[in-house]
């Protein structure tokens, strides 16, 4: 809105001619910038990053705000109260734990909806352990049974996009990270939003089939929750570099550790630090959108773009 906080209409009519005119430059001014800036192509590519992702969203990904999750979403909560209480249950099965999610959504429910139930049902799991609520059995069993849940959410999802050329995303963990549930709820993601990924930990992965696999990426996720294992992070960091294939291939961050850690991450090199594996994925699917408008469809990973400018995602 144009109008002044405050101003009342018949305030605006006594106006002095001298003060319409400057009003009426200002505009003028502020329309010249504005035309600048859609000629150098910003229209274009904010359009392009709008029309992505929120296009293919349904109406009920558009209702609630994924950055967030769902643990304070009326709608979901059965389904989230019903999936805790499965995952804690002796004798329960992966097949019960689909079930659940299956009977507990609308049948036209968005994939991404199902991994961010078992995310909700994880940030639960870790505030009850936080406050001792649950004990170290329960949570350790609960999050065994969640990381199965999400390696078969990904695998449907895989079933889903395999017939389509996806981006890949590398998401890995460093060496004695113990904690892998959030990078494998960060690979459901990434199948959910068409893509393709692979968890690997620094520690069980030869020379070979690392630089393989940092040389394929599109995008590249670390996961880091243990503050004792920051010299472990800093040489995962160092190989990421020494086999990335392009400057301009996001590398981000995320895990309990790395949120205590920003500065250090951004000082090795680290694009973005995120506290969600959905606004990990989202980070992303951003950058790759920019990269299809700036080098073609699929993304270069040539090498030959490597003077390019990178972009900063902690730019707001």
């Amino acid at each position: 809105m144009i109008d002044t906080i405050g101003s009342a209409p018949e305030d605006k009519r006594e106006q002095s001619k001298t003060g319409a005119c400057d009003g009426i430059i200002v505009t003028r001014e502020i329309q010249v910038l504005k035309r600048d800036r859609l000629q150098r192509g910003e229209k274009d590519k904010l359009r392009h990053l709008i029309e992505g992702p929120v296009a293919a969203m349904t109406a009920e990904q558009l209702s609630i705000d994924m950055d967030t999750g769902l643990e304070n979403h009326p709608r979901y909560d059965t389904a989230i109260s019903g999936l805790r209480h499965l995952v804690l249950q002796a004798g329960t099965r992966l097949d019960d734990l689909l079930s659940c999610l299956q009977n507990a959504l609308p049948a036209n429910s968005p994939a991404p909806v199902k991994v961010l139930i078992v995310e909700a049902v994880a940030r639960r799991l870790g505030r009850e352990w936080s406050e001792d609520a649950s004990s170290f059995v329960d949570v350790t069993i609960a999050s065994a049974r969640l990381q199965d849940l999400a390696q078969a959410l990904a695998t449907e999802s895989a079933y889903r996009s395999s017939a389509h050329p996806s981006p890949f995303a590398a998401i890995l963990l460093p060496k004695d990270e113990q904690h892998s549930l959030m990078a494998h709820l960060t690979g459901a993601f990434f199948q959910a939003f068409g893509w393709h990924h692979q968890v690997l930990s620094h520690d069980q992965a030869t020379r070979s089939e690392f630089a393989g696999v940092v040389g394929r990426a599109d995008a590249v996720c670390v996961g880091w929750s243990n503050m004792r294992l920051r010299p472990e992070v800093q040489q995962l960091i160092y190989d990421i570099g020494l086999n990335a294939p392009s400057v301009n291939q996001p590398m981000i961050a995320g895990g309990v550790a790395a949120l205590d850690s920003i500065d250090l991450l951004v000082e090795m090199g680290i694009d973005c630090v995120c506290d969600t594996a959905y606004s990990a994925v989202k980070v992303a699917d951003n950058f790759n959108n920019l990269e299809k408008m700036n080098f073609g469809t699929p993304p270069v990973r040539s090498g030959q773009n490597d003077q390019a400018k990178r972009i900063d995602w902690r730019l707001p």
